[in-house]
């Protein structure tokens, strides 16, 4: 790889790498509401995958009261609104 292909491939994941993390991090909220029903139940397939992928985010949330609090209302506006 020449140099100047390989500093546009570090400049690229430099980009994709934060916006990434973005978009996993602020996709649990519509993810919730996609997979809640109208009458607040959740297949329990749906769950177990959502909780597995998710699983990084929760260790971090779950660590932090503050944090829990700003998730959990965070879904919640997500799940009303779908």
């Amino acid at each position: 790889m020449t140099e100047r292909k390989e500093s546009k491939f570090i400049r690229f994941l430099s980009y994709a790498i934060p916006i990434l993390l973005v978009i996993y991090v602020l996709g649990v909220g519509p993810i919730a509401g996609v997979i809640t029903q109208p009458d607040g139940s959740v297949n329990p397939e749906h769950r177990s995958w959502a909780i597995s992928f998710y699983a990084p985010l929760f260790f971090v949330v779950k660590s932090n009261a503050s944090l829990e609090s700003i998730v959990e209302e965070y879904v919640q506006f997500w799940v009303d609104i779908i």
